[in-house]
C-alpha cells in the first residue's frame, strides 16, 4: 500500500500561505485570497524567470526584453523585495549573491547583464539601489527577531546590514542623491536637471533615516520628494510624468523609457502610486494622502477600477493614443506578439489599487480587488491566458516580468503583506480583519453531528494524488481560489488524482454536516 503523507490543512477560511505573516493594522481587502495568489505567483516567477537560466543563475531574468533572457538591477531589487515578503530566504540569498558576483560594480549594481552573463549596461539605476537596501535592512530585522537565519554574503563575507550600509553611503558618494537631497535616476546622472519621479520612495527614506548613522540626510530626501511631487504638471490628477525637471517643467525624452516625449503617466511613472501609498499607510504622511486622494478622485471620475490605465498629462486625463503599438519586450520581429500601449491589466489595476487601499473607502478597496481578480486565474501568474473580451490583453502579449511584479506589489498591499517589517516586530499590533469582496467565500456554519467533528476530515498525499476522507459518506467539491470547481465526487473517501501545487477550498457535505477547509498543496 502506498504511504500516506499528511498535508497542511487550515480550518475554514484561515490561511496557511508561506508569505511573511506578521500581524499588522494596515487596511486590507480579501486578505486570504491575495495571500494565496502571492505565494502561487512568486512560485511562477521562480519557474519562469529564474530556473530556466544558467547564466546569472539565481537572478530574475526578463524573458521578452529587447535582449530576451537579460537581467537588470531593477529585478534584483524587485526580486529581493518579493522574496522577502514571500518569506523565501533561500531565493532572497541566491538573488543577492548572484547580483553581487555578476553585477556589483564597486559602489552600485550595474543596471544590465546580457543573456551571456556580461555587463551590457554600465551605471546605476537608483530605484534598484534603494529597493535592495530596504530589502537588506528588513532581512536583517528578520534575522535579529529569529525569523530568518543569519547569512553571510559569499562575495563580501559580511551580512545583510553591512551591505545595506555600503549601498546607502554609495548612493551619496556617487551622487545618486544630490547634495540638496534630490534623488537622481543614476550615479551622477540627473538630479538637479531632471528626475524620474517614479523612483521616489519616501517611506524607504524614513527607514534609512533610522538605520543610517548619518540619518538626517534622508529626512532631507523625504522633503525634496514631496516638494518635487507638488510641482508635477499632473499633480491635480494625482499623476506624474515618466521624466520631469524638479521645478515641474517637462524634461523631454530621456533614459530607457522615452515614450511620448515623457509627457505621459506611463510605466515608469505609475509606480509612484505604490511607492507613495506605502508612506501613507506606514507613516500616515498627509502629503502622500493628499496626492493619492487626487489620484483616486481622478480614476473614480473616469470610471473607477475598470478605468485603470495609462494616461496623458499634457492633454489632461486622455488615454494614450489608441493606435500606439509597443514592439519591445514581446519579440519585435513577430507582429503576433506586439501590444498596444493602452493597458487595462493586472499591472495598471494593481498600481491604481494602492491608492484605493491607502485613502479610499471600503467600496473603493472592494472594487479594485474584484477588478484585479479578473486578471488572476488561480495559477502561478497574473493575467489571462486568453483575453475574455476577444482582445490581446493576455499572457502572449504580457511582458511576464514587469507586469508580474507590479501586480504582485498591488496584491501584497491589498492583503496587508507589504508591511513595515521593523514596526511589525518592534511594535506588535492586533491584525485588522479588513474588507471582503466576492473573491472571498463567505463562511458557512458547520452543523456538526455529535458523532464526529470537523477535525475528522483527513487530507493525505497518496502517490501523486491527494486522498480526502471522512467517517461518513459525503459529497466532495474542490475549488481553486477563484471559485472554479476543480473536481467532485461522492463517498467516504475521495482520491483526487489530478491535484497540483496551489491553494484550494475543499467542501464536504452530508447528512447533518457541512465542512469547508483550505488545503495548501506543495
Amino acid at each position: 500500500m502506498k504511504k500516506l503523507v499528511p498535508l497542511c490543512v487550515a480550518a475554514a477560511f484561515s490561511f496557511s500561505q508561506a508569505v511573511l505573516d506578521l500581524p499588522n493594522a494596515q487596511p486590507k481587502v480579501d486578505e486570504s485570497y491575495w495571500k494565496a495568489a502571492l505565494d502561487s505567483t512568486w512560485q511562477g516567477l521562480i519557474r519562469r524567470n529564474i530556473d530556466p537560466y544558467t547564466e546569472g543563475k539565481g537572478l530574475i531574468h526578463r524573458p521578452k526584453s529587447e535582449t530576451p533572457g537579460d537581467a537588470v538591477s531593477e529585478a534584483v531589487g524587485y526580486g529581493m523585495l518579493v522574496a522577502l515578503y514571500a518569506n523565501d530566504q533561500e531565493h532572497f540569498n541566491s538573488i543577492w549573491d548572484t547580483a553581487n558576483e555578476k553585477m556589483w560594480g564597486g559602489c552600485y549594481y550595474n543596471w544590465q547583464m546580457d543573456p551571456s552573463g556580461k555587463i551590457s549596461g554600465m551605471g546605476a539605476a537608483t530605484d534598484a539601489e534603494e529597493d535592495v537596501a530596504l530589502a537588506l535592512i528588513f532581512a536583517d530585522k528578520l534575522v535579529s527577531a529569529g525569523k530568518w537565519k543569519p547569512y553571510t554574503s559569499t562575495k563580501f563575507n559580511y551580512g545583510y546590514a553591512d551591505h545595506a550600509k555600503k549601498i546607502l553611503d554609495c548612493m551619496w558618494d556617487t551622487k545618486q542623491v544630490t547634495s540638496s537631497g534630490i534623488l537622481a535616476p543614476g550615479a551622477g546622472w540627473g538630479g538637479d536637471a531632471f528626475v524620474n519621479p517614479g523612483y521616489f520612495s519616501p517611506a524607504w527614506y524614513r527607514i534609512f533615516a533610522n538605520f543610517d548613522s548619518n540619518g538626517d540626510r534622508w529626512n532631507m530626501v523625504v522633503e525634496k520628494t514631496y516638494e518635487i511631487l507638488a510641482n508635477s504638471p499632473g499633480y491635480s490628477m494625482g499623476m506624474i510624468p515618466d521624466w520631469m525637471q524638479p521645478n515641474g517643467k517637462w524634461a523631454g525624452s530621456l533614459g530607457y523609457n522615452a515614450y511620448f516625449n515623457s509627457r505621459a503617466f506611463f510605466k515608469d511613472a505609475i509606480r509612484i502610486l505604490w511607492r507613495v501609498a506605502i508612506d501613507a499607510v506606514w507613516f500616515d504622511e498627509p502629503r502622500a494622502k493628499a496626492f493619492l486622494k487626487n489620484s483616486l478622485a481622478f480614476i473614480n471620475d473616469k470610471g473607477g477600477a475598470e478605468a485603470s490605465n495609462f494616461y496623458q498629462i499634457e492633454n489632461p486625463g486622455e488615454l494614450l493614443p489608441a493606435d500606439d503599438i509597443w514592439t519591445d519586450f514581446n519579440d519585435s520581429k513577430n507582429k503576433d506578439t506586439w501590444r498596444y500601449r493602452r493597458e487595462h491589466s493586472h499591472l495598471t489595476v494593481g498600481m491604481w489599487a494602492t491608492a484605493a487601499l491607502a485613502v479610499g473607502e471600503s467600496k473603493d478597496r472592494i472594487a479594485f480587488s474584484e477588478e484585479l481578480g479578473k486578471f488572476y486565474e488561480g495559477g502561478d501568474y497574473f493575467g489571462n491566458a486568453v483575453d475574455p473580451t476577444g482582445g490581446i490583453e493576455d499572457t502572449l502579449h504580457n511582458e511576464m516580468y514587469f507586469d508580474q511584479f507590479l501586480a504582485w506589489f498591488g496584491a501584497s498591499m491589498m492583503s496587508g503583506t507589504f508591511m513595515n517589517v521593523i514596526d511589525a516586530i518592534d511594535n506588535p499590533k492586533s491584525a485588522t480583519p479588513g474588507d471582503s469582496s466576492s473573491l472571498t467565500p463567505r463562511k458557512s456554519e458547520s452543523i456538526l453531528p455529535k458523532r464526529f467533528a470537523s477535525s475528522s476530515l483527513e487530507v493525505n498525499r497518496l502517490g501523486n494524488g491527494v486522498l480526502f476522507s471522512l467517517p461518513e459518506t459525503a459529497s466532495w467539491h474542490i475549488y481553486d481560489m477563484n471559485g472554479h470547481e476543480m473536481a467532485s465526487a461522492k463517498g467516504k473517501e475521495f482520491l483526487w488524482k489530478e491535484s497540483r501545487k496551489g491553494v484550494y477550498m475543499v467542501k464536504a457535505t452530508g447528512t447533518g454536516f457541512n465542512f469547508t477547509k483550505k488545503v495548501f498543496l506543495r
